[in-house]
């Protein structure tokens, strides 16, 4: 279904070739630990094949509204009341109307003084921004305060000016050159129709252009003396200049009352100019979002108006909802379920497994072929795991692909006990930045995941076999037993234990001959077995560093990982590297800040899973660069800063 040639467009992931995800006959579920890019694959996948179902947590979410006794379930529903309350965010930022109020536009009858059109978007901030253009309003903001300040005065009286003389040009147009050169003579004075083309007028052509003349002069005038109040001090021929330089700029930029109505709009104020062209675009992709969001939520409800009977008997099993009580919202497509309790009443799991179960539902009535699941069991209790599992499981029986990536392994672990022929598990494993899926190729009808099923299935000839049967029996140790010795330092030591000779210096051993060739990826059991022998080892080696540079103090003997951290660090018995603190031990990834030791044989299987190779092969040489001196460095016992 999926291979490493679809993901070719995820740059900063590497895949093995042998990677590929094959759904086949049963639930696919993958189990994906932090850094892997399970998110980047999950989105990859949603975004090449739009046509089939995606359920994740963050959607669930977004799909239910609570309010008293009621919830409200709809796809996206969340989703979409949060594209709208951003896109009237916005729109108060702009704030159309304060803009206009500058101009002292404040009602329709202001803003009909200027165009109609400009009282619909007064109205309609929206629209408004829809059809805002700043492409000519520079030459106005670049005009002197003096000049716009009169420009904001009369800019309907001069862009109609320049509208009338554009007027009187179309008419002149109509003529022949050599006719309009002498027009006053040519025409009569009670011509009506044009003699080039014969359209005949309502009055006299030569009574239209008086007209229009007689219009400009009024309207000069009108501009002049308006120029001349308002600058007393100035002669007439500087009046006359300034005036006629508005005028030019007018002309020469060709502005039109729609490039006046943009103007009115931002404020006059260019810094809201370009925040309004800026929010056009952002404004038009937060409307084809809603737009797809409503689609998709029209197509989610009619899929669920046609498995109706089942939903509400689901309900009833589940929640004691009853079918009366789940109405179906023809109108705004939404269903809407009144619950027998308050909404207070219910936890969050709950409230989102009813969302996550009709998520489903929808999904079987729906024609689509395959449902991708993230992280399924998220924010959810124990009781409720069980529930949204057992879900999934009847979703098979309708015979439709189900893939799940989860970072979770009771997701696994719970799928197992259940119904263990129905699914399939495997793990994506990173090593050398190379992603790497490993299948879990045996079964069990408890959880498949556990340190005893690793033992139990592990091949007889894994080469640390012993040490790890041996880790794992640690909690059936007494407190007081030497075995515990075996993964500790306080010394070099070593036993027999039935049989078997075991010596805490090989497991040190380990991390010194760590090298970027150690981990290799090889299965899942042998991965996890490699990654627990290296997380404890790793421990005991840091206890020897401990006991070298303090020359074996005793007061480490006997105490357990952290006692040691606080008992070297916190009374300055440290002579090491300075770059080694407890601080910085305790902020490692693998188990230094676990206290208790001795009960560490579950902890490292749980850790294991959690943790890539890479991940545990960095913090390794991360750490012996920090305890190893620099001389040490410098000879070339290990290079410095390195990555495997």
């Amino acid at each position: 279904m999926f291979n490493s040639n679809n993901f070719n467009e995820i740059n900063y992931l590497n895949f093995d070739s042998e990677f590929k995800i094959d759904l086949a006959n049963k639930i696919k579920v993958i189990l994906a630990p932090n850094g892997t890019g399970k998110t980047s694959i999950y989105k990859n996948i949603k975004s090449r094949f739009p046509n089939h179902s995606f359920i994740d947590y963050n959607e669930v979410k977004q799909s239910v509204i609570s309010k008293k006794n009621e919830v409200i379930i709809g796809a996206s529903i969340g989703l979409i009341d949060s594209k709208r309350n951003e896109k009237n965010k916005l729109l108060e930022l702009i704030d159309v109307k304060s803009n206009l109020k500058k101009f002292n536009i404040t009602n329709s009858k202001s803003a009909k003084a200027i165009s109609n059109n400009l009282d619909i978007l007064r109205k309609d901030s929206e629209k408004a921004v829809a059809s805002f253009t700043n492409e000519k309003l520079d030459c106005i903001f670049s005009m002197s305060d003096d000049y716009q300040k009169f420009f904001n005065e009369n800019a309907r009286k001069l862009l109609d000016l320049e509208k009338i003389k554009a007027k009187i040009d179309d008419i002149k147009n109509n003529y022949k050159k050599h006719f309009l050169a002498e027009i006053d003579n040519y025409l009569e004075n009670d011509e009506y129709v044009c003699p080039v083309c014969g359209q005949t007028n309502r009055e006299p052509i030569k009574s239209i252009i008086a007209k229009k003349l007689l219009e400009i002069k009024a309207i000069d005038d009108e501009i002049i003396n308006k120029y001349q109040n308002s600058h007393p001090h100035l002669k007439l021929e500087k009046i006359l200049e300034n005036v006629n330089k508005i005028k030019s700029i007018i002309t020469e930029n060709n502005l039109t009352i729609e490039d006046l109505e943009s103007y009115y709009l931002c404020g006059g104020d260019q810094q809201k100019s370009k925040l309004i062209k800026e929010s056009k675009k952002t404004l038009s992709n937060i409307n084809n979002d809603i737009k797809n969001l409503e689609i998709q939520k029209d197509k989610f409800y009619e899929n669920l108006k046609k498995y109706k009977d089942n939903l509400s008997s689901t309900f009833q099993l589940q929640f004691s909802v009853n079918s009366e009580n789940i109405i179906f919202d023809d109108l705004n497509k939404l269903i809407k379920i009144k619950l027998p309790r308050k909404i207070e009443e219910y936890s969050t799991g709950e409230i989102n497994l009813m969302t996550f179960i009709i998520c489903l539902l929808e999904y079987i009535s729906s024609d689509k072929e395959c449902l991708v699941i993230d992280d399924p069991l998220s924010s959810y209790d124990i009781p409720n795991q069980y529930k949204i599992m057992y879900e999934i499981a009847l979703a098979k029986k309708h015979s439709k692909g189900i893939l799940i990536f989860t970072h979770n392994i009771d997701t696994i672990n719970i799928a197992n006990t259940q119904y263990n022929k129905i699914f399939e598990f495997e793990i994506m494993e990173k090593r050398k930045k190379k992603l790497y899926l490993n299948k879990i190729n045996y079964s069990c009808n408890t959880n498949i995941l556990s340190h005893t099923e690793l033992i139990k299935n592990l091949s007889k000839t894994y080469t640390h076999l012993d040490y790890l049967k041996l880790l794992m029996q640690k909690e059936e140790w007494e407190e007081n037993s030497k075995n515990h010795l075996i993964f500790h330092y306080d010394e070099p030591f070593s036993k027999e234990v039935d049989g078997i000779n075991y010596s805490n210096d090989y497991l040190v051993d380990l991390i010194d001959n760590f090298n970027e060739s150690t981990f290799q990826n090889i299965s899942y059991l042998e991965n996890t077995a490699n990654k627990i022998i290296y997380t404890a080892a790793l421990r005991i080696w840091i206890e020897k560093q401990f006991f070298m540079e303090s020359n074996n103090d005793i007061g480490l003997h006997r105490k357990q990982f952290g006692d040691k951290i606080k008992y070297i660090f916190n009374s300055n018995r440290w002579n090491g590297s300075d770059k080694v603190t407890r601080e910085y031990l305790m902020s490692k990834k693998v188990m230094l800040n676990q206290h208790i030791h001795q009960q560490s044989q579950i902890m490292p299987f749980y850790y294991s899973l959690n943790l890539t190779f890479d991940d545990i092969a960095n913090e390794i040489i991360d750490i012996k660069n920090h305890f190893l001196s620099t001389d040490k460095i410098r000879s070339g016992l290990i290079e410095e800063n390195v990555s495997v």
